[in-house]
């Protein structure tokens, strides 16, 4: 991986402390294994309440969990000086609720429920983007984005196609908006990489075919690799692909496919993936300041959020075998 050079932005220096104080209150290994063990609600709710979750006094652990994740957002939020951060760090969940926003016009239902709280365009504004005065440039550019896409989904008539071409449209903008930073521009560049992989791996595991002028239209850009690159993956054998990666991603590969031959899925590889990116915080952590600092915390809290979700969903709700759901957890 290439050397980074962090923006040390002065104006994010009040914030640097009170993030440093956050860290040490985040969930060790230690602390997702012992709750991958607990049997019952009440056994998880007690464990949780000796942790930085205490703060959430609520009774339902459903209600700490949603605490916890809108209290990161909210720090998030209130201390981003940047839009540029801003736009680039949530557009994940602006994606998502562009997404619900396009079927709902199209399919002319109301999918309110699914719109997420957590994205950088307020839901009343999205609902109403033609309806009211624009001079935010995001914005802007977003009302542009759904008339194209409107458009070209009354040529195709496809809503898995307006799937990708929102997701590309969507991904190029944000990383504009990246590029401002070396540090989320290749952040940016080794998600759009891991994606066309497993886009890629995918296509090749339902034995589906395309000429490679229309394989590319699946692919997002700005990855390290060309889009030739991926469908060369297309045309070989299973195991001579982890022969193609170079470095670290010989072994995440190799271990990942490994696992697929022998559970038939991508489960692992998914994981090895997230867990790379993840890798991305610790790259901040002899920083002083700035705004890299702010978004390594909010994906280091989110993630955690994430962990213990999925533990109390199916650990606890759904009685799963804790070895299964392990697979899941990004630690």
């Amino acid at each position: 991986m290439k050397l980074i050079k962090f923006k040390e932005d002065a104006k994010y220096a009040f914030v640097a402390g009170r993030i440093r104080v956050r860290e040490k209150e985040l969930l060790k290994k230690e602390d997702f294994e012992n709750l991958l063990n607990k049997e019952e609600e009440k056994s998880f709710l007690d464990y949780l309440k000796e942790t930085s979750y205490q703060k959430f006094l609520e009774e339902k652990v459903e209600k700490i969990l949603w605490n916890a994740q809108l209290e990161n957002y909210q720090f998030f939020k209130n201390y981003c000086l940047d839009d540029w951060l801003y736009y680039s760090v949530l557009f994940e969940y602006d994606l998502h609720n562009l997404k619900v926003y396009l079927k709902s016009e199209i399919l002319k239902k109301d999918f309110s429920l699914y719109f997420s709280r957590f994205s950088a365009i307020p839901i009343n504004i999205l609902k109403n983007l033609f309806q009211i005065k624009i001079e935010n440039e995001y914005l802007l550019k977003i009302k542009e984005l759904i008339k194209e896409t409107i458009s070209y989904f009354e040529e195709v008539k496809n809503l898995t196609l307006l799937d990708i071409f929102v997701d590309k449209r969507m991904f190029t903008l944000a990383y504009e908006y990246a590029k401002n930073s070396d540090f989320l521009k290749l952040y940016f560049e080794e998600k759009a990489f891991q994606k066309n992989i497993l886009t890629t791996l995918r296509m090749k595991r339902k034995g589906v075919y395309f000429l490679e002028k229309d394989f590319y239209f699946f692919l997002l850009p700005y990855s390290f690799y060309g889009f030739s690159f991926y469908y060369e993956i297309l045309k070989t054998d299973w195991e001579k692909i982890p022969l193609l990666f170079k470095g670290d991603y010989f072994s995440i590969i190799k271990e990942g496919l490994m696992d697929y031959q022998k559970e038939g899925n991508f489960i692992l590889l998914e994981n090895l993936f997230k867990k790379r990116l993840l890798s991305f915080a610790n790259f901040t952590k002899y920083l002083i300041f700035g705004g890299e600092l702010l978004c390594s915390y909010y994906w280091q809290r989110d993630n955690e959020v994430d962990n213990l979700s999925k533990i109390y969903y199916l650990k606890i709700k759904e009685k799963l075998p804790k070895e299964w759901i392990a697979k899941f957890l990004i630690i």
